[in-house]
């Protein structure tokens, strides 16, 4: 006798089930029947998913052809596979296809230098003459006509004109 120890096969009938048997014997093959699929790390998987799939499904010993079985639960794990990942894939994209749409509100700083600028234009304003800055709030605030607010105001409508034209160039000033 020899010094070497020889190992038990670990495909001998009395150490495992048919379906063991068989998936280890055609496991390569069906990797390879899978990789023209869903690629080879995809296949592996599927592979692997499809043994345990079969191993908790039932009586191993039952099946005729377990090669079979073998080759068709792979073919429809590959298959659903394929199509989740073709889901996820459209999912993805029609996400990245949509433009990135500038928040409609206005940054801090820009609300910041917005608040200064109603506050120096309000700050002009009230150094108006107040029939002037009434003519204009009634007309840029309230939408009142030229003829409205000189009903209102006791003036002729040139005179509401000139004090809402001297308002928009205190404005203009304020804001250049």
């Amino acid at each position: 006798m020899s010094d070497i120890i020889s190992l038990p096969d670990w495909r001998q009938k009395d150490t495992m089930d048919r379906l063991t048997r068989c998936f280890l014997d055609i496991r390569d093959e069906l990797v390879r029947f899978l990789t023209r699929r869903t690629g080879r790390s995809a296949a592996e998987d599927v592979v692997q998913d499809a043994w345990l799939n079969l191993q908790e499904r039932g009586d191993p010993e039952s099946w005729r052809e377990p090669r079979a079985v073998l080759f068709t639960t792979a073919a429809n794990l590959g298959t659903d596979t394929q199509r989740r990942d073709a889901h996820t894939d459209r999912l993805f994209a029609r996400d990245s296809a949509l433009p990135e749409q500038p928040c409609p509100r206005p940054g801090p700083e820009s609300q910041a230098e917005t608040e200064s600028q109603l506050n120096s234009v309000a700050a002009a304003l009230e150094q108006l003459p107040p029939q002037c800055r009434e003519a204009f709030l009634l007309n840029r605030l309230d939408g009142l006509t030229h003829a409205e607010i000189a009903a209102r105001l006791g003036v002729s409508t040139k005179t509401v004109q000139r004090h809402i034209e001297r308002a928009l160039r205190v404005c203009v000033q304020v804001l250049e």
